[in-house]
C-alpha cells in the first residue's frame, strides 16, 4: 500500500472546502478523493503504480502539477485548475526528516514568489525573502522561536566553500529579509531554506539560481559608450557655419 497525497486542489476563486487525497493503484488508475464529500474521481492511466504521487509546479507556471511514476519506468506529469503555492508541493513521501502532515495553513517556511524567481545575481551580496507561516495552535500560541538556516550550495567549479551558510533565530511568524554572499564565479547555485521550530519539527524550501552568467552584456556597453561618447564630443565641436574647403589649384585667374 502506496502512502496518500493529501492536497488542496480547490480552483481560482472557488472557495476552500477541503482536501483531496491522491493515490494509486493496482489496478491502473489514479484516484483523487474529495474530502468534504467522499465523491471519487479516477485517471486511467493503464499502468500499475505503487508509488506516492507528488504534487509540484513543473512547467514554471502558476498552477500545481501532479506526478505519478509506473512500476513501467514511465512518469506522468498532470496539470491540475489549482494554483501552486509553495506550502503545497510534496516533492517527497517525508518532506524532509520528520514532517508527515500537511502545511498549507498549518505550519511551515517558504521563500516569496519575488525571491524564489529564476534569476541571475551579480555584484557581492543578494537579498530573498522568507515568510514563516504558523498557524498550528492559532490564536492559542505558536511554536517559535524558529530556528532558520539558509545555505547557498554552489557546485564543484567554485574554490571556495561548497556550502556558505547563515543562521538566525526568529521570535514572531512573518515575512523576513535575508543577504547572502554571492560567489565570484560564472556558476549556479541552489538556496535551500530550513526551519526547526520549538518541537523539532524540520521544514524546508529551495529555489535556484546563477551568478555572472550575462557578464557579456557589461562587455558590450564597454564597446558602445566610448564610441558614442566619442560621437557625441563631434557633435558638440562641430564648426557652427559653414567653411570653404582649402583649394590647391594652380589655376590663378580662378
Amino acid at each position: 500500500m502506496n502512502q496518500v497525497l493529501l492536497v488542496d486542489l480547490t480552483k481560482h476563486g472557488q472557495k476552500k472546502k477541503g482536501l483531496t487525497i491522491v493515490t494509486t493503484s493496482f489496478d491502473g488508475y489514479l484516484y483523487l478523493i474529495d474530502g468534504p464529500t467522499s465523491c471519487a474521481d479516477v485517471v486511467d492511466i493503464g499502468e500499475t503504480s505503487y508509488s506516492m504521487v507528488l504534487a509540484d509546479n513543473v512547467d514554471g507556471g502558476d498552477d500545481l502539477d501532479l506526478i505519478v511514476t509506473t512500476m513501467n519506468g514511465n512518469v506522468f506529469c498532470f496539470s491540475t485548475p489549482s494554483p501552486h503555492h509553495p506550502l503545497k508541493s510534496w516533492r517527497s513521501p517525508n518532506q524532509g526528516r520528520n514532517n508527515a502532515a500537511y502545511r498549507l495553513d498549518r505550519e511551515g517556511v517558504y521563500v516569496t514568489p519575488s525571491s524564489r524567481a529564476f534569476r541571475d545575481e551579480e555584484g557581492k551580496s543578494f537579498w530573498i525573502e522568507i515568510e514563516i507561516f504558523d498557524k498550528y495552535r492559532y490564536p492559542s500560541g505558536s511554536q517559535a522561536p524558529y530556528n532558520v538556516t539558509v545555505s547557498l550550495l554552489v557546485p564543484g567549479n567554485y574554490q571556495g566553500d561548497r556550502t556558505i551558510k547563515q543562521n538566525k533565530i526568529f521570535n514572531q511568524p512573518g515575512k523576513h529579509r535575508l543577504m547572502l554572499p554571492t560567489v565570484s564565479v560564472r556558476t549556479a547555485g541552489t538556496v535551500l531554506v530550513e526551519m526547526v521550530d520549538k518541537n523539532g519539527l524540520y521544514f524546508s524550501d529551495d529555489f535556484s539560481l546563477t551568478f555572472h552568467f550575462h557578464y557579456y552584456k557589461l562587455l558590450k556597453w564597454l564597446l558602445v559608450l566610448p564610441m558614442l561618447g566619442m560621437f557625441g564630443v563631434l557633435v558638440i565641436l562641430r564648426p557652427q557655419e559653414a567653411m570653404p574647403l582649402p583649394s590647391f589649384t594652380r589655376n590663378t585667374n580662378l
